[in-house]
Order: C-alpha cells, then structure tokens, then sequence
C-alpha cells in the first residue's frame, strides 16, 4: 500500500465510524421492495458481495421452498457496483411461489457479512422475536431446507448446518454429527433468534482488525451469551469455491487464538 492510500485509509475510518453507528441504530432503507413482509413467513437473510450471477438462481431456490408459510428475503448488497444487476433481477422477478417479499438494501462501503446482521437487528427492534435464516449466496439448498430448519429451531441456540468440533487450533477440527458436540458454526444455512441481534456488543467489541470473521466472533458470542450450539441435519452443496475469501484464512486462526487464548472452546465454563 502506497503512503499516500494509507492516508486515504485513515482519513476515512471515522466516515466509517459514524456510519456503522447509523446501522446500529436502523437507519437504512431499502432500494427496492417486493411486496409485504409478514411475521408468519420465514425470515430469510443474505449478504451479496462478488457473484452477482447467482442472484436469479437465489431467488428461484427460494421461491421453490416447500411447507411453509412463506418467505420473506432481506438482501444486504456489499458490493455498490454490481446494485444495479441485483435491482434488476429482484423486480423481474417479482414476488413468485414460496417467496412473497423482498428488500434490497445497499450498504454504504463494504461491510463484509456482518452486515447481514443489520437487518436482522433492525427487525427485531420492531418488534419482531422469532426464528431468522441466514443463507450464503454460493449455497445450494433442497425444497425443503426452510421448514426443516425452522422445525429445528430452538430460541436458545444456534442451530447450523456448517458446524465443526475444534480442538487446540482453529483448522484442527472435524465435521460436527447432529445430536452431537458442536463447537464452531457458520452463519450460512443456520436458523436462530433474532433477539441475539439486539445486544449492541456484537456489533461494537468486534475488534476492527478481524471485522470480516463473523463466523468466529458469532460462535463466540453465542456461547459467551449461554446459548447451545447445533448441528443442523440439512443437506446443501457449495457452488463457486473460487469466488471465496481465501485470503482471511491465516487470520481466522490468530482471531481464534485471540478469542480462545487457552485452546478452551467452552466460554461458558
């Protein structure tokens, strides 16, 4: 990096600073609005950053969820450059089978996938305190995913379908069974409260430096806050492995050392 973008870098963190403190506070509309949401239908939200040809293919997996009430999608769009693709593809598409709702949000600068979180918040504050979804945009789900998920949900835990048994060290770890020890989740393909959302510390003690791992700061969180973590017994395939940030491995191993200073995964003992 050249000094004079280092400068650049600086000058913008209390842009940044101050704009992250207005999500916090819900104040973010979206660009587009398919529809109505509705409490009954199931919460479904998303974070788009660099595949915006996956975007028609997203909603079809949606629109095509079977026994449920309905869905109602919340689309947080990191990537400003592509906006235009995912407002064209939303309105096309339209309100269709299962999905009845969907709000495009477009983030201000990239806020990596933490910003999901944002509207799950936002929700929530409105009064909202049922299950959520979350769903990566490079995962292939069954027609049944949604209600299978929400037949698993469980407001004190966090039930994931990309969960792993850690030991010593962040990359030394085994897929988890359902039923079985769960120590580390992602957030793509799990079902959990929204109420989690409304504690600011999760949007505020995440050190800046490792803003981009929520995956480590969310199962940390989780278990500091007394809540289990699951096994989700659903199937979904990955597309697209090379669009993936393979860059913050090295860093996800020196978070998790920092969040688990002792090796110990367990916060609550």
């Amino acid at each position: 990096m050249s000094a004079t973008s280092s400068l650049l870098s600086i000058a913008k963190r209390p842009v940044k600073e101050v704009l992250k403190r207005r999500m916090l506070a819900g104040e973010f509309s979206p660009t587009v609005t398919i529809g109505a949401r509705d409490p009954r239908r199931a919460q479904v939200f998303m974070c788009l950053y660099n595949r915006p040809d996956r975007i028609h293919r997203v909603l079809e997996l949606l629109a095509g969820q079977s026994n449920v009430e309905g869905v109602d999608l919340h689309l947080w769009n990191n990537n400003r450059r592509d906006h235009a693709v995912y407002e064209r593809a939303v309105r096309d598409f339209g309100s269709t089978g299962a999905l009845r709702s969907v709000r495009l949000i477009r983030s201000p600068f990239n806020l990596g996938s933490i910003a999901r979180f944002y509207p799950v918040r936002q929700l929530a504050a409105s009064g909202y305190s049922g299950p959520i979804v979350v769903l990566d945009d490079d995962e292939e789900i069954r027609s049944d995913f949604l209600s299978r998920a929400l037949e698993e949900y469980d407001a004190e835990a966090i039930t994931a379908w990309w969960a792993f048994e850690v030991n010593d060290a962040y990359w030394d770890r085994s897929p988890s069974r359902p039923g079985g020890r769960v120590d580390h989740i992602g957030p793509g393909g799990m079902v959990c409260s929204a109420a989690l959302f409304l504690d600011d510390d999760f949007f505020t003690e995440l050190p800046q430096k490792y803003w981009l791992l929520d995956d480590l700061w969310l199962t940390y969180f989780a278990k500091s806050r007394g809540l289990a973590l699951r096994k989700l017994d659903v199937e979904i395939d990955f597309v697209l492995p090379e669009t993936n940030q393979h860059h913050l491995n090295p860093l996800k191993d020196e978070f998790f050392r920092y969040l688990y200073p002792e090796g110990e995964t367990d916060t609550t003992r």
